[in-house]
């Protein structure tokens, strides 16, 4: 399974669509918010199955948090501002070790971020549409295949 995974597009969707037009084999795409309304644009391009959730910024019926199972992982999708990321993943550690998660998703501070903490991937794609100070725009691509997890970031100009 490929997993695209976007935050923080902020209404600057250009990129955004770029990667899901380019992209090949994609299985499911996840927005983790701010803005809800540009996943919208998303499914005006693609078949693709699209989960969103929302952020600080969206005032939308979607939930701020989400546990997906997906071949056998589960998968925590938040926003991160409920967990007050910007000061450390402690908070969204204890919660995905609640929930089981073997890979927590979050955005929020448009820094990109893949590591392992207690054995659960944390995975922040960073910003694909505004990139505060960062060099690059960047998003996520996740791949769930026999058993195994690949978790990478990628870059855009």
């Amino acid at each position: 399974m490929n997993i695209l995974v976007f935050s923080d597009s902020h209404r600057n969707t250009k990129r955004m669509l770029e990667v899901v037009r380019n992209s090949e084999n994609t299985d499911l795409i996840l927005h983790l918010g701010d803005n809800t309304e540009d996943a919208k644009k998303i499914a005006e391009i693609t078949d693709t199955p699209l989960v969103v959730i929302k952020g600080n910024t969206d005032y939308t019926d979607e939930p701020e948090e989400l546990l997906l199972e997906k071949e056998g992982f589960k998968l925590l999708l938040t926003h991160g501002h409920r967990f007050k990321i910007k000061s450390g993943l402690q908070s969204l550690y204890y919660r995905s070790k609640e929930l089981g998660a073997d890979l927590a998703l979050y955005g929020h501070s448009h820094v990109a971020s893949n590591e392992e903490i207690g054995g659960i991937v944390f995975l922040n794609p960073g910003s694909i549409g505004d990139k505060r100070g960062q060099k690059y725009y960047s998003y996520g691509k996740i791949t769930l295949k026999n058993k195994a997890l690949d978790v990478a970031i990628c870059y855009l100009p």
